[in-house]
């Protein structure tokens, strides 16, 4: 079988669902998950020592769910999800209309 070990990677009762290089990539997924009600851990299994090239090998971050949970994670994860347009703005409006009551 030749599988990704994101597809078939598991720790006790937790399989990954996600592999990325930078934390910062696997703890919004794992806001993701959790903001639909899954639970997830973030395992930062990367080497670093400077100055190193971003090396792949060097470079793994997991995001793992309760196995009961991984298909439903992995098609959370495979939708496309898109942020607000301009929030700035309009926490902008909102202060000023409160400043003017």
């Amino acid at each position: 079988m030749n599988e990704r070990p994101s597809q078939t990677g598991s720790h006790g009762d937790w399989h990954t669902v996600a592999e990325v290089g930078q934390v910062f990539e696997a703890e919004l997924m794992a806001l993701r998950l959790r903001g639909e009600g899954i639970d997830a851990r973030v395992i930062d299994q990367s080497y670093r020592q400077e100055p190193v090239p971003s090396v792949r090998a060097l470079s793994l971050v997991r995001v793992l769910v309760p196995a009961e949970h991984a298909g439903e994670a992995r098609r959370l994860l495979a939708e496309r999800l898109d942020l607000p347009e301009d929030t700035e703005n309009e926490d902008n409006e909102a202060g000023k209309r409160s400043s003017e009551d």
